[in-house]
Parts: structure tokens; C-alpha cells; sequence
């Protein structure tokens, strides 16, 4: 039996992993910088930890390389189990379904990327 060969185009993996990624990095800045009203942790120590992952990924998703992508898919299921968390949150709905869109936004694209650059560079 043959399996089906589904793949995005590459322009559109690559758009997604960038919106997710830089969306996930201003939702976080804005919700915890500013607009959430309740704090349990100081700002700095939220942000850094919540962030980290994050900017480590940047320089590869932007630049295009595979193993950023590949990476990019399992960081991206960290913050997939934490929007599910926030979305049940009372008063943080928003920020959960927020970053539970963005986080698959950058699966789908980290997932489609590294397989459409992976052909690009064995090619």
C-alpha cells in the first residue's frame, strides 16, 4: 500500500515557523510584560524562562536551517502543553488559546520546513 506524499509548499512552512515563532515571542512579552495584572513570579524571571527556548531559535528559523526546524517542532510541544494549561485558567483563556494557536502554527511549520529544506540540501 502507498503512503501519501502530503507536503505544504515550502514558502508556506517556512511562513508559518516564522509567525509562530515571532508570534509566540510577543504574545509572551506583551501578556506577561504588561497586560496580565496578576503576578506570582517577578516579570524578569517569567520572561527570561519563558523566552529562553525561544530565542534559541531564532537565528536557525530565520536563516533556514533544518535541525532549527527539527528543534522548533519539539519546543513547540512544550508551549502547546502550556497554552492548554493557560486556556483553562480563569481570566488568562485568551493568552492560552493565544499561544495554544501559535505553538501548532510553529509545529506545522517547523515540521514542513525541515522536511522540504532537508530535500533542498540532499538534492
Amino acid at each position: 500500500m502507498k503512503r501519501p506524499n502530503f507536503r505544504l509548499p515550502l514558502w508556506l512552512a517556512r511562513t508559518l515557523a516564522i509567525g509562530g515563532l515571532l508570534g509566540l515571542v510577543i504574545l509572551i512579552v506583551l501578556w506577561n510584560g504588561w497586560l496580565d495584572p496578576q503576578q506570582r513570579v517577578p516579570r524578569s524571571i517569567e520572561l527570561s524562562i519563558m523566552l529562553f527556548p525561544l530565542l534559541f531559535l531564532v537565528r536557525g528559523i530565520l536563516g533556514g536551517r533544518p535541525p532549527a526546524h527539527v528543534h522548533a517542532t519539539l519546543i513547540s510541544l512544550l508551549y502547546l502543553s502550556i497554552g492548554i494549561w493557560f486556556a483553562f485558567t480563569p481570566g488568562e483563556e485568551p493568552y492560552g488559546y493565544l499561544m495554544t494557536t501559535l505553538s501548532i502554527m510553529l509545529y506545522l511549520g517547523g515540521f514542513f520546513g525541515a522536511k522540504g529544506l532537508g530535500t533542498l540540501q540532499s538534492a
